[in-house]
């Protein structure tokens, strides 16, 4: 009797019936922010909110090695609430394009300069679309080391106008990259302009939907 009833508790699958993909998280948490890699059957993605400063850095690689080592046919890193420094945005934004990753903006994400940075190096870039869009915003470039200063107009040194428009032509179509860089110029201390998913389309630095992002 008792053999009999051993697999009562879980039925045993239909003939045919699909099951579900395996799905497998590793945390990389760091000061200030937070890394979570998931692999769910071929998609690997990485979720990332918090502070983007130098120490971000080194997580991020390590995540994206992770990943990298994967079999993966899917690659895609989701910004969260990200902010920072602009030039760890751009080392990032060149590891995840040497990397060929995709990149995308949560429901709701309100991606500003440094995180849109880090976006546009996506080789496809999804917003989230739905009652809940996500919107880049061309805000003021924030001051640290080698970026911005303590004034409300955005002034750039002429170094950091090239390392700019470099980075932007190595990662967007020409059209894009100027338009946003005359758009983070116009940026200052008073005013942002923020574009949701249709206007980022438009312009091209976004490249399609968010698709089903949770």
């Amino acid at each position: 009797m008792l053999a009999a009833l051993a697999g009562c508790g879980t039925p045993a699958p239909r003939p045919g019936a699909a099951s579900a993909p395996a799905t497998s998280d590793r945390d990389f948490g760091y000061d200030g922010g937070s890394v979570t890699a998931t692999q769910t059957g071929a998609a690997c993605e990485l979720r990332w909110q918090g502070a983007l400063h130098a120490g971000a850095v080194p997580r991020l690689r390590q995540a994206l090695d992770a990943l990298d080592r994967q079999r993966c046919e899917r690659r895609t890193l989701v910004l969260g609430a990200v902010d920072g420094a602009v030039g760890e945005a751009i080392t990032i934004g060149a590891m995840v394009r040497n990397r060929g990753w995709d990149t995308a903006i949560a429901p709701g994400g309100l991606c500003r300069t440094p995180c849109w940075l880090v976006f546009a190096a996506g080789a496809q870039r999804h917003m989230a679309d739905g009652p809940t869009p996500a919107r880049v915003v061309f805000s003021q470039i924030p001051p640290d080391a080698d970026f911005g200063r303590q004034t409300c107009a955005t002034e750039l040194s002429r170094a950091q106008q090239l390392t700019l428009t470099c980075y932007l032509r190595a990662m967007l179509p020409p059209p894009t990259a100027t338009a946003v860089y005359q758009k983070l110029l116009a940026a200052d201390c008073r005013s942002a302009e923020a574009y949701g998913p249709q206007q980022a389309r438009l312009i091209g630095l976004a490249t399609g939907p968010g698709g089903s992002l949770p």
